[in-house]
């Protein structure tokens, strides 16, 4: 049982520290491209990658969520001998959606380039995606299994590998490409990607081959047959719902430029605005979050199981202190980002026109990581549906905005797209599990001491340093606003020792099993 336990807390430690690597990673990237190929071209880059989510999502078809549930169920059952059949016929299975996302993309990237974006810069770089979708696939496949025998760290080494490779081949040939112009300095981020893929799905394959292979110990292991069916009847549920939330996200990405065009901008201008607004602005207004993603993991498993076992006070309990916590850490990243926009916009990315666009989006990011700790709490109290229901709901109403404002109003429409749908949906979601839960929303503890906190330590610091005449120092600025911060909340009590001793717990917890269908933990994965 110690042993047992050591290996979660091992595995959840893991999880942890590679979800805010990767999340850090992807910011430095992000922000070293934008630096090198512009608004524009970061422009071009986000709708690129905004198909290769469609074709990506197609190339998986579920099948990660599918091989860790599994592999984890005739794992406790001791049936070792099926495990392997079932990870041989999801490779199939992967396969042929990879094979066949990769005919579809290659051959349809002229018209998705001309007809949909618009730009037929695109072109080279989704010909090129397109070879990627197999291994894209088999790359879930394995971290899929990886996952089901909780050997986290393998999948791990599987992401920085690809990630190592995509990032090493785009900094070597970056300047040799970007003379060329946008679309092949575009191709190039796709051949680093492809690679990065290739290199993976191969390096997947090694370990899983070298795993040391059990033999079976249950009175089910005369049946170690799965088929394709059993696989599909798993996979294909889960595919749909991914299908119909990328694509629609998809479509309003190609909508956006579009419609901007139809304002009466250029082409340029368009997808500089999309670019600058989506590829570099909201991913750094959303770094903060990477912490509640890893939290949110190692959280949503203890509400599933006290929702199972009927605790209804500790389910409060605990979503209690996951609303204060978000809240937080949403409210010092909105304080940090309105107060501090324009150092940040030059610090990060050398202009001041994205600093502005930081402080105008900076009211949103409550609401923003609010909506996804609520999201996931929905999911472990069985609520996905209504996840699943209210995120369709917010597509629509984005793509009307889309269609009916930003003709109109162009960058206005496009910020008002951003406010009603975050509000619309994290509104209706939040509303949801407050009915579902009875729990109350302490306004005071939870927003109006923070905003207070934030306030006050952001502008004592902004001012101490111009006093001393140390404002390029940007980096000890934040981390000073950022101890002052948590200094004030003690000082007033917001936060308590016993709080944070909570918050520590929340990693040491043991996660006793409990049923897949009653919970739907599987679908957190």
């Amino acid at each position: 049982m110690r042993k047992k336990r050591k290996k979660l807390i091992l595995n959840a430690l893991l999880l942890t520290i590679s979800t805010m690597t990767f999340g850090l990673v992807n910011m430095i990237f992000r922000v070293y491209l934008s630096n090198k190929i512009g608004a524009e071209g970061m422009g071009i880059f986000q709708l690129i990658m905004s198909i290769n989510v469609v074709a990506s999502t197609l190339a998986i078809s579920g099948i990660r969520v599918t091989i860790t549930r599994l592999v984890a169920e005739e794992l406790g059952k001791g049936n070792y001998g099926k495990i392997k059949n079932i990870v041989s016929k999801g490779f199939i299975y992967t396969l042929f959606f990879g094979t066949l996302t990769a005919v579809f993309l290659y051959n349809s990237s002229e018209f998705i380039s001309n007809v949909w974006i618009k730009d037929s810069r695109a072109i080279m770089s989704l010909k090129i995606l397109a070879f990627s979708m197999p291994f894209v696939g088999i790359c879930c496949c394995f971290a899929g299994y990886f996952y089901g025998v909780r050997k986290v760290m393998k999948s791990v080494t599987s992401d920085i590998v690809e990630v190592f490779t995509m990032m090493l081949i785009i900094c070597l040939f970056v300047g040799k490409f970007i003379p060329l112009g946008l679309d092949y300095t575009c191709a190039l981020v796709s051949i680093g990607m492809t690679s990065g893929s290739i290199l993976s799905a191969i390096y997947s394959y090694l370990l899983y081959l070298f795993e040391k292979k059990k033999k079976s110990t249950s009175v089910l292991s005369l049946n170690n047959k799965c088929s394709l069916l059993d696989i599909s009847s798993i996979s294909l549920p889960i595919a749909f719902s991914a299908y119909v939330q990328t694509s629609l996200r998809t479509a309003e990405d190609i909508l956006i430029p579009n419609a901007l065009r139809s304002y009466g901008s250029s082409n340029e201008s368009s997808i500089a605005i999309f670019g600058m607004i989506k590829g570099m602005v909201m991913p750094i207004l959303n770094f903060p979050s990477i912490f509640l993603a890893s939290f949110s993991t190692l959280i949503i498993p203890e509400i599933a199981e006290s929702n199972a076992l009927h605790k209804n006070k500790r389910v409060n309990y605990i979503i209690s202190k996951v609303f204060k916590f978000t809240l937080l850490i949403a409210l010092f990243a909105t304080g940090l980002f309105m107060i501090f926009s324009k150092e940040l916009g030059l610090a990060i990315y050398n202009n001041t026109e994205s600093g502005f666009m930081m402080r105008i989006l900076a009211p949103l990011i409550p609401l923003m990581y609010l909506d996804r700790i609520v999201d996931g709490s929905l999911n472990a109290l069985n609520q996905q549906m209504y996840t699943l229901k209210y995120n369709l709901m917010d597509m629509v109403l984005r793509i009307i905005i889309i269609l009916g404002f930003i003709p109109k109003s162009g960058i206005e429409g496009f910020i008002l797209v951003l406010f009603a749908s975050t509000i619309f949906n994290a509104s209706l979601s939040i509303n949801r599990l407050l009915k579902v839960t009875n729990l109350e929303f302490d306004l005071i503890d939870w927003v109006i001491k923070p905003i207070i906190c934030i306030i006050i330590s952001s502008y004592t610091i902004k001012f101490t340093f111009s006093l001393l005449n140390l404002e390029s120092l940007l980096i000890l600025q934040v981390l000073a606003d950022l101890i002052l911060y948590l200094a004030l909340l003690f000082i007033i009590r917001c936060i308590r020792f016993k709080d944070i001793k909570w918050f520590t717990d929340a990693f040491k917890n043991d996660i006793k099993k409990v049923d897949w269908n009653s919970v739907n933990l599987y679908k957190k994965l």
